[in-house]
């Protein structure tokens, strides 16, 4: 007798949902989900002693290419089918922030805070703030430390919680690393 294991696996690729700003990463997300997914599926295999496999690839993640600041959220998923929000965004000093990005942080911002000398990766934080109000959401960013350091801390956090948000957990400062030629050499935290 074969155990079907399927409705004891309770998390599938259709549950997960993103925003690429580029067409190629955005296909790539894609079928990285699909590899995660295979993976977990030989891991689940192996603690029930029987193969699993989700073949053909019938589901996927939803993947949207476009600019995440400018993006309705609630329009690529409704939050109250969302959990937890986690990313990775760009960082970007404010010395070296483009007229694009610049934009994107007068329309996240809208005027409100003076948010000049914040990094760009601030603006997710305010962008997944104002989504999460009123919800059980969870969000993690893995973001440059300068957003915890200096005139950054009162000019970011202060209205983070004054909206009744906590910081939950932090990743102490690490040395960025990975395998592209000409990479930064940045100081990253995740909270």
């Amino acid at each position: 007798m074969i155990l079907d294991i399927t409705p004891m696996l309770k998390i599938g690729v259709e549950q997960f949902y993103g925003i690429e700003y580029e067409d190629f990463p955005c296909q790539i997300a894609q079928v990285g989900m699909w590899l995660t997914d295979h993976q977990m599926n030989i891991r689940a295999s192996e603690q029930f002693g029987t193969y699993y496999a989700r073949l053909p690839l019938a589901q996927s993640a939803t993947i949207v290419n476009g600019n995440a600041l400018r993006l309705d959220w609630e329009r690529v998923i409704p939050k109250h089918e969302l959990s937890y929000i986690l990313g990775n965004p760009p960082f970007v000093g404010h010395q070296w922030r483009n007229t694009v990005q610049k934009e994107d942080m007068e329309i996240v911002y809208k005027g409100g805070i003076n948010y000049g000398k914040l990094d760009y990766v601030c603006s997710w934080y305010k962008k997944a703030v104002d989504y999460m109000e009123n919800t059980a959401i969870q969000a993690a960013f893995v973001s440059t430390n300068s957003i915890v350091q200096g005139e950054s801390v009162a000019v970011m956090w202060k209205p983070i919680f004054k909206q009744g948000f906590e910081i939950t957990f932090a990743y102490t400062s690490f040395l960025w690393s990975n395998e592209a030629k000409g990479k930064a050499a940045v100081y990253c935290i995740i909270v």
